[in-house]
């Protein structure tokens, strides 16, 4: 973690105090040597407590996608993901990661057992406290302010693609996507037309794994504009 910097507001809270910068998505996504185009915005210290656990699991969900192992893209992000599961310090992680596999059967569409598979089971709650992050700091790195109170980011990420959502979606048209060290991350997001703090957002994760997000009102509120 680098040094506190001068006070300012913080991406997240929006509070004036001592402000470090955070990586948006977490920089240990990227392997080394890193680009110089990766995003940053200012981050408390005390929004930040804790995420270092959290960003590693991420990293370690994100890298476990079928999609993602098998391309060339994320080879040094795994090499580096084992060199830091093998550390003395990470023995307690390892064995978190370790009893998040399970063995599932793989079934074909046309329901043809093809045996036993080790699946990595995604805490979902912990992937979305990152995710719903990285959402909020591109909120902030895209319009310069914090998300305002009130309003709630939605996450989810689309291993099967992004068509059965975007079908939901007519008339959507994003804008081109924002490319991040050679694709390693990338994204786009489209403001509604009735609230510019309302968005959709799609992002991409070594160009295989898509993530939708949205930022908006809770329903009670929607409903009084």
């Amino acid at each position: 973690m680098s040094q506190p910097k001068k006070n300012g507001r913080c991406a997240y809270c929006a509070e004036i105090r001592p402000l470090t910068n955070d990586h948006i998505p977490p920089q240990n996504l990227f392997p080394k040597p890193r680009s110089s185009d990766l995003i940053t915005v200012p981050c408390c210290e005390t929004c930040q407590a804790g995420w270092s656990k959290d960003d590693e699991y991420f990293r370690a969900a994100i890298l476990s996608s079928a999609k993602v192992s098998e391309g060339s893209l994320a080879q040094g992000a795994i090499d580096s993901l084992g060199r830091s599961l093998r550390r003395k310090e990470q023995k307690g992680f390892s064995r978190t990661i370790l009893r998040s596999i399970k063995e599932v059967e793989i079934v074909t569409e046309a329901g043809i057992l093809l045996g036993k598979e080790p699946v990595f089971q995604l805490d979902i709650e912990r992937i979305g406290r990152v995710a719903q992050r990285i959402i909020r700091g591109l909120f902030f790195h895209e319009k310069g302010y914090s998300l305002p109170s009130g309003y709630e980011v939605f996450v989810r990420i689309q291993q099967f693609g992004l068509k059965p959502i975007l079908e939901q979606l007519p008339g959507v048209h994003f804008p081109q996507l924002r490319i991040v060290q050679n694709g390693i991350f990338s994204y786009t997001f489209k403001e509604t037309e009735e609230d510019q703090n309302s968005s959709i957002w799609l992002l991409f994760f070594y160009k295989e794994l898509p993530l939708l997000g949205f930022t908006r009102l809770p329903l009670s509120q929607r409903n009084t504009l």
